[in-house]
């Protein structure tokens, strides 16, 4: 459906004058709509007042009650009052669907309070260009209603803010409650439709779920299927294993240049340059035996078998009477690279090794840590407190 179809043109002239606002539906409003209807008299040019959508705190009457309202105040100009749209919800969108009527020319009609705020539409953008043009139109310009001809011009309107507050007095009775929503509203309307009205508004103010959108409930993140899930595990696991491949070549590269020198009880002991800070961070006491790499040339599949049970397999009592080969439990094993949790578990390893004579260990780190340039000061402030302590 198309836009133009939710502003019907009044005329088939060139020129527009538009009204738009807000209102609760009082006198001050039908003073700007009779203002839109007088200049476009005086202009020969085609009018247009629309009601936005804005309901809330601050606006207890639905757009289609106002509307109702302005047709009832102007039955011969019915057709010129129009309510905001999800496909046209603003001033903006307003012109551009005039300037797709055919219209040229525009004269907007504000309150006095609100011109100021609709300058923004006749001021150059960044780019040097009045935003009224790129809606499509050639001129525009934008009056307060007290500047124009129309006999409400120098008559100060009712305001809206009176009007919430009464209905919020927990003091003022329903008599005083009516009176002033009655001296706001046309006579046009009747007592039980101006109760009528004044109720509503009533009910809608003390309800603090009036004029919010509902929240939008986050969809379920969508599942793969079984066979995606697979592939994905998949490739977890080989990147994984490429990650670890990388350091166990790393550590038996090592271990072949620096195996039996004095300062090297270990092979490799102390010298990791190669590695990122990223791997050195994260190892504790790391460890391992080339003799039981995966390494077809160097190492053993079998002795990592056997290392494998012969740390799962030992006993967790860490009594101090029994060999500490048989107390290797607190270690991370299964792998040739070892992340021993302490020293103590260290000296587990280097057992184990010894019995099953795994020959040179080795050593890749001292101790864990963080890398080099890693926040250690907490983003969250330290709370504050006033004079008195609190």
């Amino acid at each position: 459906m198309l836009l133009r179809e939710f502003l019907n043109r009044t005329g088939q002239g060139k020129t527009a004058v538009v009204g738009w606002g807000r209102g609760m539906g009082h006198k001050g409003h039908m003073f700007l709509a009779s203002s839109v209807i007088t200049q476009a008299r005086e202009e020969g040019a085609d009018p247009y007042f629309v009601v936005s959508r804005t309901v809330g705190k601050d606006d207890p009457v639905t757009p289609e009650e106002k509307l109702a309202i302005y047709k009832k105040v102007f039955p011969k100009h019915g057709h010129i009052f129009h309510t905001a749209t999800d496909e046209m919800p603003d001033l903006n969108k307003v012109l551009t669907r005039l300037a797709e009527h055919g219209y040229t020319d525009v004269t907007l009609i504000v309150g006095a309070d609100q011109k100021n705020a609709f300058q923004y539409l006749v001021r150059p953008d960044k780019s040097g260009v009045e935003p009224y043009k790129q809606f499509g139109l050639n001129s525009l310009r934008v009056i307060a209603r007290q500047e124009t001809n129309d006999p409400s011009a120098g008559e100060e309107g009712p305001r809206a803010t009176p009007m919430r507050d009464i209905l919020k007095d927990p003091n003022a009775s329903e008599d005083e409650k009516f009176q002033a929503w009655r001296d706001a509203m046309n006579p046009e309307l009747s007592d039980e439709e101006v109760l009528a009205l004044m109720h509503k508004a009533q009910q809608r103010l003390s309800d603090p779920t009036w004029g919010k959108k509902p929240a939008v409930k986050k969809q379920p993140a969508k599942t793969m299927n079984p066979a995606a899930e697979s592939v994905k595990y998949a490739n977890k696991v080989i990147r994984e294993m490429r990650a670890q491949e990388f350091i166990r070549r790393q550590l038996n590269e090592k271990a072949s240049m620096t195996a039996g020198t004095p300062d090297a009880p270990y092979a490799g002991q102390g010298d990791s340059d190669d590695l990122s800070d990223e791997h050195l961070a994260g190892l504790n006491h790391a460890v391992s035996f080339p003799a039981i790499s995966m390494n077809k040339s160097n190492g053993s599949s079998y002795l990592q078998y056997r290392f494998g049970i012969a740390l799962a397999g030992s006993h967790p009592d860490p009594s101090e009477h029994m060999p500490v080969h048989q107390r290797a439990g607190g270690a991370f094993s299964g792998d040739p690279l070892l992340a021993p949790f302490s020293d103590e578990d260290l000296e587990i390893i280097k057992a184990a090794g010894d019995h099953l004579g795994l020959g040179k260990m080795t050593k890749l780190a001292d101790k864990s840590g963080e890398i080099k340039g890693t926040n250690t000061v907490s983003p969250v402030a330290k709370p504050k407190t006033n004079k008195y302590g609190i």
